[in-house]
C-alpha cells in the first residue's frame, strides 16, 4: 500500500514538473543605455516617450514576459560613466550594470551626442576641424571598449543608435558637416562588422525630414522623430 501511494506520490510529481515545464516561461529583459536622446528630450525642452518607449512596446507584443530597465539613462551620461561602473560595479551599488547586462536579452546604446552637439554648437570647429575628427576618433574608440566590455559579459544583441546633425545647413558649414557625418557613419559601419553589432543609422533620414527636428534650438526628436528610431531598431530586430 505504502508503494503505491510512493508511485502515485512520484508520478503527481513528475506530472507537476511536466505542467511547469511546458507553462513557464523565462522573463526576458530590454537593457536600455543612454543619455537625453534615450530619455526622450522633445525639440521642446521637456520629456516625452522616446525611442526606448516605442520599442519597449513593441518588445511587449511579442514577449508578455519583456521587461524593461531605464536605470542607465541620464541626461548627462558618458560612455565613461559606464566604463567606470563596469570596472567598479560596487561604487554604484543598486545601479550595477554588470548584473543589468548579465539579465540583458536585448541592449539599445545611444550616448555621445551632448558631446557631440557641444563641439558643434561651439566656434572651435570651425578654426580648427581636425581635432573635431579627433574627438570623434576618441568617442568612437571609447564606444568600442564599451562594447569589448559588455561583450566579455555577456553575447547578447546591441544596437547602437547613431548621431544626427543638429545644426542649421548654411553654405558656410554644409560641406564641412555632411562630411563629418558621412566620416561618423563610415566609423560605425566598420564597428557592426568588427564587433557583431548592429549600427542604426539616423542622420541621413534625420537630414531630409524636418518635422523630425522642428526646433535646433533644442535639436532632439519629435515623437515622430523618435517613433522613426524604434521603426529602425525593430527592422534590425525581424531581419535577425
Amino acid at each position: 500500500m505504502k508503494k503505491k501511494k510512493l508511485v502515485i506520490f512520484f508520478l503527481a510529481l513528475i506530472g507537476v514538473y511536466i505542467i511547469y515545464n511546458l507553462t513557464y516561461k523565462e522573463t526576458t529583459n530590454y537593457l536600455a543605455i543612454g543619455d537625453e536622446l534615450a530619455k526622450g528630450h522633445t525639440p521642446f525642452d521637456t520629456y516625452s516617450e522616446s525611442y526606448t518607449d516605442y520599442l519597449y512596446n513593441y518588445l511587449l507584443s511579442q514577449d508578455e514576459k519583456m521587461t524593461i530597465n531605464k536605470e542607465f539613462i541620464s541626461e548627462d551620461l558618458r560612455i565613461k560613466d559606464l566604463l567606470e561602473n563596469i570596472k567598479n560595479p560596487s561604487v554604484y551599488q543598486e545601479k550595477n550594470l554588470p548584473q543589468a547586462i548579465k539579465n540583458a536579452n536585448i541592449i539599445t546604446i545611444s550616448i555621445g551626442s551632448e558631446e557631440l552637439f557641444a563641439k558643434l554648437r561651439s566656434n572651435n570647429w570651425k578654426t580648427s576641424n581636425e581635432r573635431l575628427y579627433e574627438f570623434i576618433d576618441e568617442m568612437i574608440k571609447e564606444l568600442e571598449i564599451l562594447i569589448d566590455e559588455i561583450q566579455k559579459i555577456k553575447k547578447t544583441e546591441i544596437y547602437v543608435i547613431g548621431y544626427y546633425n543638429p545644426l542649421v545647413y548654411n553654405e558656410e558649414n554644409e560641406t564641412k558637416l555632411k562630411s563629418l557625418f558621412n566620416y561618423i557613419d563610415i566609423k560605425l559601419k566598420d564597428l557592426e562588422k568588427t564587433k557583431n553589432i548592429n549600427y542604426v543609422e539616423i542622420a541621413s533620414e534625420f537630414s531630409s525630414k524636418t518635422y523630425y527636428l522642428p526646433n535646433k534650438e533644442h535639436a532632439f526628436p519629435s515623437l515622430e522623430g523618435y517613433n522613426y528610431i524604434a521603426n529602425e531598431i525593430i527592422k534590425k530586430i525581424e531581419s535577425n
